[in-house]
């Protein structure tokens, strides 16, 4: 019950995200707008998102999953209410992004709860499935479906508030909460309520570097949201909606990815599963920024020329270049995300989950605030490519400077100890 309810929520969550990217690129045309509301969709993760996990660690998880799904419906229903504008594109952003906050927090440590701690992988594997699913099919199928087949804005807010109110009531029946076999060792460190997220982390320099990784490959991700629209009219030279299909082999790559990340992070050191993780997703974002150039590289040899002679409209051979770089994307993407995630679920203490989990997606948050407005600005004036090649080498770099200071974190699961000052 708990994956059915991240499914249907997640569903409605990722159509309304990209129906606003579709709806702000449409009015206004230019990609720091489609990276402004990609901010105001993260930036509630540094304040609700604190409140969150706090409230996810101290309250009844399920009842904040419902309320907070009652509220998305209420909000989509508002929303119809009042109809819409540009500002108003942003502010129902900036509520959805804070409500949705709650619901995940509480979802996310939901499930170190009522998972055995050797299924921790198997279990996060499913769940990033069961997110990748939801991501296809909002994104896919339901946005491009309604605004452009049915043309009808009010429509998808429609759909999306009957699937919050059905997420809702599967919520309901997720049943007891109680952990499996969790026994904890030590307690909640002392300080401020709002920091002890951050604490919990430093405590354990497995959960830090895990959390780090998390934190930078979600940031990139974000980032590259908000450039995504204007990659695939520019570079790709396709509409938005039907680009959306370009992405796909991404799906088919974390789905291949989740299917042995799983079996992987408990028999290989996450150390080196994050390593060849990153080193795949960075290699991939920068054969984003040549996919065109590419292809007609590959096209002067005999076994490639076929990519001179695709033509679907304007879809060409720098389309299908990007459609073969997104499958390993993808597949990189689950890897590292998976093998980070079983550390922090596995390590962290339950009473200190919710905090830790907002505390990390703050992290991303943060990390991604400047820089994904710096980067659909930068786009507007040297162009889409040149950015993506710009965040690939500034992923890399990162990557690399925390796999070195984090050598020596992985010594393998355990429950996080604390020692009290």
């Amino acid at each position: 019950m708990l994956s059915y309810t991240r499914f249907s929520s997640r569903v409605a969550q990722n159509a309304l995200n990209f129906g606003l990217v579709l709806l702000i690129t449409e009015e206004t045309g230019r990609a720091v707008y489609t990276s402004l509301l990609v901010l105001a969709l993260v930036v509630p993760s540094t304040v609700a998102g604190i409140v969150a996990g706090t409230a996810a660690d101290i309250l009844p998880k399920r009842l904040i999953v419902v309320l907070a799904d009652v509220t998305r419906v209420l909000l989509c229903v508002a929303f119809l209410r009042e109809g819409g504008s540009t500002v108003s594109y942003y502010a129902f952003a900036v509520l959805l992004a804070s409500t949705s906050q709650f619901a995940g927090t509480a979802e996310s440590a939901i499930l170190p709860a009522i998972v055995r701690r050797d299924e921790l992988a198997r279990a996060n594997a499913i769940s990033q499935a069961v997110g990748g699913a939801a991501q296809a099919i909002g994104l896919g199928v339901v946005t491009p479906v309604v605004l452009r087949l049915i043309e009808s804005r009010d429509v998808l807010f429609a759909i999306c508030a009957g699937l919050f109110a059905l997420a809702a009531v599967q919520a309901l029946l997720i049943g007891s909460t109680a952990a499996p076999d969790r026994r904890e060792v030590g307690g909640e460190p002392g300080g401020r309520w709002w920091t002890a997220g951050w604490r919990a982390m430093r405590s354990d320099r497995a959960v830090l570097h895990a959390a780090v990784e998390l934190t930078l490959i979600s940031a990139t991700v974000i980032i590259l949201s908000g450039l995504i629209p204007t990659y695939i009219t520019e570079v790709l030279g396709v509409r938005i909606d039907f680009g959306a299909i370009v992405l796909l082999p991404a799906v088919v790559g974390v789905a291949a990815g989740l299917r042995v990340a799983g079996i992987l992070a408990r028999r290989v050191p996450h150390s080196l599963l994050s390593s060849a993780g990153f080193v795949i997703f960075v290699s991939c974002l920068g054969l984003l920024a040549i996919v065109n150039q590419l292809a007609v590289f590959l096209g002067g040899f005999g076994m490639f020329s076929w990519l001179n002679s695709v033509s679907i409209g304007r879809f060409d051979g720098g389309g299908v270049i990007a459609m073969a770089v997104m499958l390993p994307l993808g597949f990189a993407y689950a890897v590292v995300s998976v093998a980070g995630q079983t550390v922090i679920d596995d390590r962290v203490p339950l009473s200190l989950r919710g905090r830790v989990g907002a505390t990390q997606a703050a992290m991303a948050a943060i990390a991604s605030s400047i820089p994904v407005v710096a980067a659909g600005a930068l786009s507007d004036v040297i162009g889409v490519a040149p950015v993506f090649a710009l965040v690939a080498l500034a992923t890399g770099a990162v990557a690399v400077a925390n796999l070195r200071s984090g050598r020596g974190a992985d010594r393998g699961p355990r429950a996080v100890e604390f020692a009290h000052r």
